[in-house]
């Protein structure tokens, strides 16, 4: 066998180390340190709503004031939403002040009512006679709380516990729940604690069903009129509940139908004609009938069978006839009874159970989504079309709670702004105009009775943007993160947070976005933002400080090395230079995967480490020795053993040069 000379196993020995070393680069993938995807939820939003009532009378003498001041909250966690003042009677030298005041005007122009969302108001007589008015006066207080919505099933129950117990000297609770239009979310159903449905309620004329309210998106509970306990509200999960933010809602004509005893009435939507480009939302009904009786009979009562169904009104009552004197006993009575109704489902039934017929009149409610947003701001445009084939049409804009309706200027320019459930004149009728107190809701007539007006409608909207809090491992606020936000791929907003830790994202239309975050120019979330809430967004961001130690083969700290971290596939690099005792700190290093390096006269050493914490990485090299400023590594001492001797070891080192580097070695 031929015998390999040793200094050609040491050139043997320095290619396998470097093919180890490719290998093990190999090993690393470049994706490991990709974005890391978070979706935050869906939040529904509960609210606590306590109303405070009082009345105060007042003389004003003319140029006389008085001022209106919100008393403290009912309960923790409770603040002002607003306050309404009626005015009894009207009129027209009364002026309201105040910051942020809405009024509610009747057909003549005289304020009925005025709200504010601050905490006082000033009525003043500024007639030139005394006024007597009788004030009632509403305080409204909300406590709120979000609640994620579950999207791994299509359909599952949201409990809410009613009254709140917490709170002190309240007229009523309201208890209200809510999701937003662009969610893909639809309330079903909703049970008391012992489990009857609000649809059986209606159908068996329990008084209960008064003081539950249900919508697509809504569902309110008179919470001093119901049952204390735990309701259990049905919501449905899927991309075909979403509804438009902006929409023309038309009320098409009255249709009849009469009902013999017996029999049942079934709409399923078939028996009018929905054009094309608008949906059914549901109908308006009214049930009536009178029944003779004669004294020992009981009245009865129809049913109303609907999945999603709210009752307006219930009555019923037992009128007895009877002559001047004896001649006409009281044996004859009859029972008025009616039942007025909004569905929102394209199916329902009425089932006549009684001895006389019922006649049923119903108007279907349909609607199309109309608007674009403009910076931040919906146009939209109503043509003869939408407001042809039907009694009535209304535009009606949903938004989230970021966003506060300021005003709505017509095709003729005209600007209706600071007026709530109001009518104005409007041709031969009137107008109905609203914005509703948080400025989140809207809606105004565009035709009704053959009055129209028809054009592009512009409504101004305020965004309260979204806060994005991020913050170190320690809680502490971190400065400098980048948030772009996209919509459908479109970029929207750009943010930077400050020495707070905060970036507000300004969001200019109703739907949920993607934040991409950045950190040292690295791109390290992608947050699917969901819902469009006043809760800032928590982000968490690994920044740490880590130490690199470099020693040599017996242990021994090597200074003035060359230190650099670079995070695998996305950078960035940190760079240092180790001191005497061996070691650089490099702070504010973000968490991830890392190439380490260390350099040191013509000689590199890496390895891949994690970073996730506070981290001390001591990398050794197989530095024996430093003599004369030029260093010896064991393979150069290996080379003293196979017989070369010392001094030919350092001659090799010279001879071979530090021109450049021996060799690299990497460890995993």
């Amino acid at each position: 066998m031929r015998r390999i000379p040793k200094i050609a196993t040491l050139i043997i020995l320095a290619v396998s180390i470097s093919v180890l070393v490719f290998a093990s680069q190999a090993q690393i993938s470049q994706n490991v340190n990709a974005p890391v995807t978070v979706i935050q939820p869906y939040y529904g939003i509960l609210e606590y709503i306590d109303y405070i009532n009082m009345t105060r009378s007042a003389t004003l003498a003319p140029g006389q004031s008085i001022t209106i001041q919100a008393p403290l909250p009912p309960g923790p966690g409770y603040s002002l939403s607003y306050m309404e003042v009626s005015l009894n009677p009207p009129s027209p030298a009364i002026s309201i002040s105040g910051a942020n005041v809405m009024y509610s005007k009747n057909e003549i122009g005289a304020v009925i009512s005025a709200y504010t969302t601050s905490n006082q108001l000033t009525i003043t007589n500024s007639g030139n006679q005394a006024i007597n008015e009788t004030l009632s006066i509403t305080f409204v207080f909300t406590k709120e709380e979000y609640i994620p919505l579950n999207t791994t099933s299509s359909s599952f129950t949201v409990n809410v516990t009613i009254p709140d117990n917490s709170i002190q000297y309240v007229t009523k609770q309201v208890v209200r729940f809510e999701i937003a239009n662009y969610m893909p979310f639809e309330i079903s159903n909703i049970a008391l604690p012992n489990g009857t449905t609000l649809s059986q309620l209606v159908s068996q004329w329990s008084p209960l069903a008064n003081y539950i309210k249900i919508e697509p998106k809504y569902v309110e509970l008179t919470a001093n009129e119901l049952p204390p306990g735990m309701y259990s509200i049905g919501i449905n999960y899927g991309s075909e509940y979403v509804m438009p933010s902006a929409m023309l809602i038309k009320g098409t004509e009255f249709l009849n139908y009469t009902v013999n005893p017996g029999q049942t009435l079934e709409i399923t939507g078939s028996e009018f004609g929905v054009p094309p480009g608008w949906n059914l939302l549901g109908y308006i009904v009214a049930v009536y009938t009178v029944q003779p009786l004669v004294v020992g009979q009981q009245p009865g009562h129809f049913e109303l069978i609907a999945n999603r169904v709210s009752s307006v009104s219930l009555y019923s009552a037992l009128i007895q006839v009877s002559g001047i004197s004896y001649l006409l006993p009281p044996f004859i009575r009859f029972a008025p009874t009616f039942g007025i109704y909004i569905v929102y489902d394209r199916y329902f039934e009425v089932v006549d159970n009684l001895n006389v017929p019922l006649v049923v009149t119903f108007m279907p409610i349909i609607y199309k989504p109309v608007g674009q947003w403009i910076n931040g701001n919906l146009k939209v445009t109503v043509s003869n079309a939408d407001v042809s084939g039907g009694l009535w049409t209304a535009l009606v804009v949903q938004l989230p709670e970021i966003a506060h309706i300021t005003r709505i200027v017509t095709p003729s320019g005209t600007v209706y702004t600071g007026l709530v459930n109001s009518e104005v004149p409007w041709g031969s009728t009137v107008r109905l105009v609203s914005i509703s107190p948080d400025g989140s809701q809207a809606y105004i007539a565009v035709s009704t009775l053959g009055v129209s007006e028809t054009g592009t409608y512009t409504i101004y909207v305020n965004w309260t943007p979204i806060e994005m809090q991020f913050t170190n491992t320690l809680g502490s606020p971190i400065s400098g993160v980048d948030v772009d936000a996209y919509v459908n791929g479109s970029l929207i907003s750009t943010a930077t947070s400050g020495a707070n830790g905060i970036a507000y994202i300004g969001i200019k239309e109703p739907e949920p976005f993607t934040a991409v975050v950045s950190y040292d120019n690295v791109p390290i979330y992608y947050i699917n933002v969901n819902s469009l809430i006043n809760q800032p967004i928590g982000v968490t961001i690994g920044l740490y400080n880590v130490t690199v130690l470099f020693v040599g083969a017996r242990g021994q700290a090597i200074s003035n090395a060359q230190v650099s971290l670079y995070r695998v596939g996305t950078g960035p690099t940190y760079n240092g230079t180790t001191n005497n005792a061996g070691f650089v700190q490099l702070n504010n290093v973000l968490s991830g995967t890392y190439l380490v390096t260390v350099q040191y006269k013509g000689l590199k050493y890496s390895e891949f480490v994690t970073i996730n914490g506070n981290e001390v990485i001591t990398v050794k090299s197989d530095i024996l020795a430093i003599i004369a400023g030029v260093p010896i590594t064991t393979l150069e001492a290996l080379i003293g053993t196979l017989g070369l001797g010392g001094a030919a070891a350092i001659a090799f080192t010279f001879v071979n040069g530090r021109r450049g580097k021996d060799y690299d070695v990497v460890t995993m």
